[in-house]
């Protein structure tokens, strides 16, 4: 009993210390660049000039649509070509890691190219 209460203890001490640190040093950090942050918000706030409902449009509609677009096209082209190598080798689809069969949605049927 007191070898994990010795265990458990030290451990909790060390996590407490550690959780000290981290937010003493993340303090001192933003400390220093709440300014830059603050400085870049007073920017963007005054580019729309009052017209805060199309910074909330484009920041909770259109930003989050081209980043999900912009990285899952990434995903198509390795999914179509299998190209590059070292990201189609981490598929876990059950195809065996080949690019998908150019094949037409509507019948399933493969399309010949003559």
């Amino acid at each position: 009993m007191r070898r994990t209460a010795f265990i458990l203890g030290s451990g909790l001490l060390l996590l407490v210390a550690f959780w000290n640190s981290v937010t003493w040093h993340l303090q001192r950090f933003w400390g220093a660049s709440g300014y830059f942050w603050q400085a870049q918000w007073e920017r963007l706030l005054s580019t729309f000039e009052g017209e805060e409902w199309i910074l909330f449009i484009l920041g909770t509609t259109q930003v989050p649509c081209l980043i999900f677009w912009a990285f899952n096209g990434l995903l198509l082209v390795v999914d179509t070509t299998g190209k590059p190598n070292f990201i189609s080798r981490y598929r876990i689809q059950a195809g065996k890691n080949e690019p998908a069969g150019q094949t037409w949605p509507h019948h399933g049927t493969e399309i010949k190219h003559e």
